[in-house]
């Protein structure tokens, strides 16, 4: 009984260490610059960065410029955006994420009303550059 106990602790601290493993990893998959270009609506209309930092913080620039600083976490297919300053985007947001070669493509979860821009840059298709 002993043995078995001993065994069942193990198994959770192997399947606890996975989890945060692969917490840990997805991070590490997402940070990088990310860029794409957007044509329409016309207030949005340009070539918007977005750069992903490991500690857990983002900057998004347009045409160079930057327009909004935040923190974000992730997991292997969420990711959250948070305490968003510059754009006047107060909530939280959580999208899926996924990555393909230099691709990746975010779909929204959850937004916050008063970040509407944010899921419209979101919505398209960002390709890494860094």
């Amino acid at each position: 009984m002993h043995s078995s106990r001993y065994r069942t602790l193990l198994v959770a601290a192997a399947a606890t260490a996975l989890a945060v493993s692969s917490a840990a990893l997805a991070s590490g998959g997402l940070s990088g610059t990310y860029q794409t270009n957007i044509k329409s609506p016309a207030q949005l209309k340009g070539t918007w960065t977005l750069t992903l930092a490991k500690g857990g913080t983002y900057t998004v620039r347009l045409n160079g410029q930057p327009v909004a600083r935040g923190s974000y976490s992730t997991t292997a297919t969420t990711t959250t955006f948070a305490r968003e300053r510059g754009s006047g985007c107060t909530g939280v947001g959580t999208y899926s994420w996924k990555k393909s070669g230099k691709t990746v493509t975010f779909v929204r979860k959850r937004e916050s009303s008063s970040c509407q821009a944010r899921a419209t840059v979101l919505s398209h298709r960002f390709t890494q550059v860094r």
